[in-house]
């Protein structure tokens, strides 16, 4: 289930302002300056990793469409028209075909959205009856009017009308935002990558702009071609995407204001439970690359006010040191190597700083140490963001390896 299930976000928009916490403004606005310009009928992706801010992109995209429209720069050749839509297929899969969703959430973005969806009622019937192979159901000979031999061209047609219906006259393209469709099936993907492709014409001004993971619409390719390596499945899926972005992390620069920001309502608990510069150890031990993505440094903060309100129920209070913040983050980031190495004994740290040199040095020791810390050294080469994070912490995890422990028996008390 989806986090902050978001049904359409111009709730969200009353205030006359909303901060761009995350940095997307400037790849917001290219994103509705290029769409301006494409020929209609087109799909964007927004690919990214788990929690890359895929959503917050989309959400700034039809901010700006929607309260600083002057501020686009679209030339005189281009522009993007105000109304815009919104869906997410996630919370309809269950409730009828995604692709009649699909015409539904153009409609009910009109200004007129009772006239709209009437309009669309016989088109959404016409959906309802194509299979999920594009096969429509009952019989039919194709003899009368030409749209009948193919109900997609007769769809087509009608989703033409409906985006002129929705527009109002107004000069611009109109873009439709999916949202979540990481969280369908790979095959209700590529449904609607399919959909997409057949029903849009290319003279219907709509763009479609779609969030989907990188890895999520590899899988839905796989789904119909069989197990293809990854470049072949991505060569595969340029056939239903005009365009596809990635989004960033958030730039290092952010990370300490964004944290703080997710970290406010536990501040006062923080300073009591861990000292006064709690809040500062903590985003200068999150101040990596690695590390900026929205959704980890907000369960990063969500953990870290569990476990201060914990320490001071149980009175288990004392400043913690950079290292002990830095394990707080592994327990977050890297929940598998922080098993791993409590399980190892306080052996392991100082099994940890020949591994981090042997990493450094491409040396290997023929030795039974050697031997006995293969695992480590082979963990840290297939995970290289960890072994990264690790260079800046290693020492001080030998250092204060009685505080880990410390930290560590906090952690698993408090159920973290």
């Amino acid at each position: 289930m989806p986090s902050g299930l978001l049904l359409d976000p111009r709730g969200t928009f009353a205030a006359s302002h909303i901060e761009d916490l995350f940095g997307h403004d400037r790849l917001a606005r290219t994103l509705l300056r290029t769409v301006s310009r494409f020929r209609g009928g087109n799909v964007v992706l927004v690919q990214g990793a788990p929690g890359s801010g895929k959503r917050h992109l989309l959400q700034r995209c039809a901010y700006l469409l929607q309260h600083e429209r002057d501020m686009l720069g679209f030339d005189a050749h281009a522009s993007v028209n105000p109304q815009w839509g919104w869906y997410n297929p996630w919370t309809y899969q269950r409730h009828g075909n995604l692709l009649a969703g699909f015409v539904a959430a153009i409609a009910r973005a009109s200004l007129q959205p009772a006239q709209a969806i009437d309009r669309a009622r016989e088109l959404v019937t016409l959906v309802n009856r194509l299979q999920f192979d594009g096969v429509a159901e009952g019989g039919g000979t194709g003899i009368g009017s030409p749209h009948e031999a193919d109900p997609a061209l007769r769809i087509r047609d009608g989703i033409g009308r409906l985006v002129e219906l929705v527009r109002g006259g107004r000069p611009g393209r109109m873009v439709l935002f999916i949202d979540d469709m990481d969280l369908l099936s790979p095959a209700m993907r590529l449904h609607l990558l399919e959909g997409f492709r057949l029903l849009i014409a290319p003279s219907t001004e709509l763009t479609v702009v779609a969030s989907l993971g990188r890895e999520a619409a590899t899988a839905a390719i796989r789904e119909r071609e069989g197990d293809l390596d990854a470049d072949t499945a991505v060569r595969c899926l340029e056939e239903y995407v005009d365009l596809g972005i990635t989004v960033p992390n958030v730039d290092i620069r952010r990370i300490g204001p964004l944290l703080r920001h997710y970290l406010a309502p536990h501040e006062p608990h923080m300073m009591r439970a861990f000292g006064s510069d709690a809040v500062m150890g903590l985003i200068a031990a999150a101040t990596n690359d690695h590390l900026g993505t929205p959704r980890f440094l907000q369960k990063l903060a969500v953990r870290v006010g569990q476990l201060s309100e914990f320490a001071l129920e149980t009175r288990h209070t004392r400043e913690l040191s950079e290292a002990q913040w830095a394990w707080v983050i592994i327990s977050e980031r890297w929940p598998g190597f922080r098993r791993h190495m409590i399980r190892g004994g306080r052996d392991r740290w100082v099994e940890l700083q020949h591994s981090m040199k042997e990493l450094h040095t491409g040396t290997t020791e023929d030795t039974r140490r050697s031997r006995r810390k293969k695992g480590l050294i082979t963990w840290l080469r297939d995970d290289l963001l960890l072994a990264d994070y690790l260079r800046l912490h290693a020492d001080g995890f030998e250092r204060d390896a009685e505080g880990i422990y410390w930290l560590e028996t906090l952690l698993l008390a408090a159920g973290l």
